[in-house]
């Protein structure tokens, strides 16, 4: 089951990388480089047997993982960033547009959230991706 979270935080990459080229979907794309760090935490307890509440808050997934390897602690800048993309820029509210740089920022993020991730599954799903 750990591999088909991270094949999918894999989808949710490939998504956000396909989205960024369109300035347009700008809230789409952060919402997708989102849900591909959310997917790759739940790969990462799901390899560890670590249960988890269904919840989009990276903040709280992180905190689960460090509780299985202390390293995941220097993910929560990264976590407290992206945690608002999963749900606030896909209704219509009161925040700002994000700009052509705050996508930038969310992929490199993801980009950096799935490889650390990805180092620790190598035994499970191989070291041969890149994002």
């Amino acid at each position: 089951m750990a591999r088909q979270w991270y094949e999918k935080a894999e989808q949710d990459a490939l998504a956000a990388g396909q989205l960024a080229l369109t300035e347009a979907l700008a809230e789409v794309t952060a919402f997708h480089c989102q849900q591909a760090v959310e997917k790759a935490l739940k790969a990462f307890l799901t390899w560890r047997n670590q249960p988890f509440r269904r919840v989009h808050d990276l903040e709280e997934l992180v905190h689960a993982c460090a509780a299985l390897d202390d390293a995941f602690l220097s993910l929560l800048p990264m976590a407290e960033r992206l945690s608002p993309y999963a749900v606030e820029v896909r209704y219509p509210n009161d925040l700002p547009e994000l700009t052509s740089a705050d996508v930038q920022e969310a992929l490199q993020l993801m980009r950096d959230v799935m490889s650390f991730v990805q180092v620790r599954l190598s035994p499970l799903i191989g070291t041969q991706n890149d994002h």
